[in-house]
């Protein structure tokens, strides 16, 4: 039985970039012509060569870029050799682990946003919204009352389309949003002249605030707190509109 050495896929890589040497190159395509399973290795090591670009241009479109500049642009500078197959293989493996811190960082991204915190979670959330979001949800008031219930259950808040109607705008969901482990009652309207507007709640300790604005991701904010909530209002209706609003909803659910 003639002995063979064992083939690396270090070699093999390069093998298939054209990087062996004429005598070495023909010793290596001996082995893959005769060893079925050396040929399965050298078979998946070729999906380096599919189109990975094409694959990923659509989610880099939606990718959040002025995001990963900002946090690009604070790491140390290092030098960036080209990238060969083999070398691709050897990042790809890190990527495994770094994917993995990256969404770490992308989830904490709005605490590391100096006073930013939980407003700022959900402006982004809302920033997404458009009329159609929300037009198609159930407008039943049994269904609906019975999301109030429930999220005013674990925010510790008796909650009522009565008590949360809002002026010139059609209650349309409520749900609840997780932030770092503390939970936000998020209550969302559809106001036909300004488009989606929210009632954001969760609990707080730090004792009543009084009523202060301010703008997020283009969208207006208006909030305050109560010796044990804290509230947001978040929509493009003028910051006046939302002021009143707030009046009246500081009234309804004082606590």
């Amino acid at each position: 039985m003639t002995h063979t050495t064992p083939v690396s896929d270090e070699l093999l890589v390069a093998y298939l970039d054209g990087e062996l040497e004429a005598r070495q190159h023909r010793l290596i395509a001996d082995q893959v012509s005769t060893n079925p399973a050396l040929a399965a290795r050298v078979e998946a090591l070729q999906c380096a060569d599919l189109p990975f670009k094409a694959a990923f241009e659509a989610m880099l479109d939606q990718a959040p870029s002025e995001r990963l500049q900002a946090m690009l642009k604070a790491l140390p500078p290092v030098q960036a050799p080209a990238l060969s197959r083999r070398r691709f293989l050897a990042v790809a493996a890190g990527f495994a682990v770094a994917g993995v811190v990256a969404d770490r960082v992308f989830m904490s991204w709005p605490r590391a946003e100096s006073g930013q915190g939980w407003r700022a979670s959900v402006a982004e959330y809302m920033a997404l919204y458009t009329p159609q979001t929300l037009e198609n949800l159930s407008a039943d008031p049994a269904s609906q009352a019975a999301q109030l219930r429930s999220v005013g259950a674990q925010l510790g808040l008796p909650l009522t389309l009565g008590a949360v109607e809002l002026p010139g705008a059609e209650f349309r969901r409520a749900q609840i949003l997780d932030y770092d482990g503390a939970l936000i009652g998020q209550l969302t309207y559809l106001d036909p002249r300004h488009g989606p507007l929210a009632l954001c709640i969760t609990a707080s300790k730090r004792g009543a605030q009084p009523v202060a604005t301010e703008q997020r991701r283009g969208l207006n904010v208006v909030y305050w707190a109560n010796l044990s909530h804290g509230f947001m209002l978040i929509g493009r209706n003028p910051f006046d509109d939302l002021q009143a609003i707030a009046g009246g909803v500081e009234r309804a659910l004082a606590g």
